[in-house]
């Protein structure tokens, strides 16, 4: 017995063999084994197809329409035909005229009474028997009380009208059924019957159809939301998607008015959600701190708050993402706080250091003026040029000598009466410097007269003086630029 077996599915004469079905899909092979079965071939319609797939549905159908089409029937051809054979009966003498009321009234009483057929002999003692008639009569048992007479013609008439009548009534009977069956039987065929078949074809066609793109968009559905998920649980969102949330939007149309819709947009707003609970908290850093559903460092933006994030928009109904969206806000308040901090704390020593080296300029600069102002030398010429740092002495329209410096005891060094104070006002009025925010400082002898150079507090460079005449030249345009020697 060989190992390889032709495996048939046999209908009628028709077979799928294992060749055939090796070709298919499973659900082919059960189609087309379903289709052998209800004697469907490749030459059928699809009217044809459908009618002997659901014989029993048509079937029923067909029945419902032709009792209501029935209810409806116009029975005048039949009453007609029975207004006819009356009227023959008539004629003939087997029934009376009478008027349309009592043929009512006699029909349906006739209907349900049963006539019994009681024998009557023509004659008797006339036929030709072997027995005497007082032996016939003698052997007959009658009631008591009864007797026989001779029977008229006319009650023997009535007798055959009523056995008549009654066949009469069942031949009529039988009529009305064969024509309301070959009635029955024409309408089934009309026109009418097979367009209510193919009108519910189509409509079943159209329902697989529609239920068969349904389905199909809710499985595109499906696939895409998942390719906004990094994991099979659905709970890490990818950032670089959030874009594509319309595109997702557009299938979720697609499935209104059918059985995925609802659930299918309660896993969309659950999505939706979550990107915008994201998105309103990742504005709030520099980079962003929520990415691939993980909290990664962040630098929080200068100037912004977290108050204004609303409760409902940070419950997204993930309760991992929920958490981890808080633990970002509070790091986030946390780097506000220590800037905030660090920013009074560098402010306040800011402060006090200015303060300080103000402080110290505006000792320097009174310690230099004190003998100038009583037409002496300023204090300690000969300092050495160190003791000022940050002075911009590269600037000075005069050069230095330290030589000249060093000579303290020159009068040459002495400052003319009156010449500083006028020099401090101009500078003054000019917005140079207020009150003794200057330093000053010896620089050279030239021609007998002593130079001294003029700063800020800040080491800015000012101008050169000659202690003497009261002459002072700098690098600003717009006033004196020429050397006096």
């Amino acid at each position: 017995m060989s190992e390889k077996k032709d495996f048939e599915i046999n209908k009628d004469g028709q077979t799928l063999d294992i060749d055939q079905a090796k070709n298919m899909t499973v659900g082919e092979a059960v189609r087309k084994d379903s289709e052998l079965k209800a004697g469907i071939t490749d030459q059928d319609s699809v009217l044809d197809k459908y009618i002997k797939q659901h014989r029993e549905e048509v079937a029923s159908k067909k029945f419902e329409t032709k009792l209501s089409e029935l209810e409806t029937l116009d029975t005048a051809s039949l009453d007609k035909f029975i207004q006819k054979q009356r009227q023959e009966l008539a004629k003939a003498g087997l029934i009376k005229k009478e008027s349309s009321a009592n043929e009512t009234l006699y029909n349906e009483e006739t209907s349900s009474v049963k006539t019994e057929e009681v024998p009557v002999p023509d004659t008797l003692g006339t036929a030709d028997t072997d027995f005497p008639k007082e032996t016939l009569y003698d052997k007959i048992d009658y009631p008591e009380g009864q007797t026989f007479g001779t029977v008229s013609r006319g009650q023997a008439n009535s007798r055959k009208k009523k056995k008549v009548i009654p066949i009469l009534l069942a031949i009529l009977f039988l009529a009305l059924v064969v024509f309301l069956g070959v009635n029955f039987a024409s309408q089934s065929n009309s026109p009418k019957a097979r367009e209510e078949v193919a009108k519910q074809v189509a409509e079943q066609e159209k329902e697989n159809e529609q239920a068969k793109k349904a389905k199909a968009n809710a499985k595109a559905f499906n696939s895409e939301l998942k390719a906004f998920y990094s994991d099979d649980k659905q709970t890490k969102l990818k950032n670089d998607h959030f874009d594509k949330l319309t595109d997702l939007e557009k299938i979720l149309s697609k499935l209104k008015k059918t059985a995925y819709y609802d659930n299918a947009k309660e896993k969309f707003d659950l999505l939706s959600k979550q990107i915008v609970a994201i998105k309103a908290v990742n504005g709030k850093f520099a980079t962003e701190v929520i990415k691939d559903g993980e909290k990664i460092a962040a630098t929080v933006k200068s100037g912004v708050h977290f108050d204004d994030l609303q409760a409902d928009i940070l419950k997204t109904g993930n309760a991992s993402l929920d958490s981890m969206l808080q633990s970002a806000i509070s790091d986030g308040r946390k780097q506000l706080s220590d800037k905030e901090k660090s920013e009074k704390e560098a402010a306040a020593k800011a402060a006090e250091e200015k303060q300080a080296a103000e402080s110290a300029a505006a000792n320097q600069a009174s310690a230099a003026t004190s003998s100038p102002l009583a037409g002496q030398s300023p204090a300690n010429p000969g300092v050495a040029l160190s003791q000022y740092a940050g002075l911009q002495r590269d600037l000075s329209r005069v050069p230095y000598n330290n030589v000249a410096i060093a000579d303290s005891g020159n009068p040459a060094w002495l400052i003319n009466p009156g010449v500083l104070e006028r020099i401090i006002a101009t500078s003054q009025a000019r917005g140079y410097f207020t009150g003794s925010n200057y330093i000053i400082e010896p620089v050279n002898i030239i021609n007998g007269n002593g130079y001294y150079n003029m700063f800020k507090t800040d080491g800015t460079y000012l101008f050169s003086i000659n202690g003497k005449t009261g002459y002072f030249v700098g690098n600003a345009k717009g006033n004196a630029d020429a050397l006096d020697y």
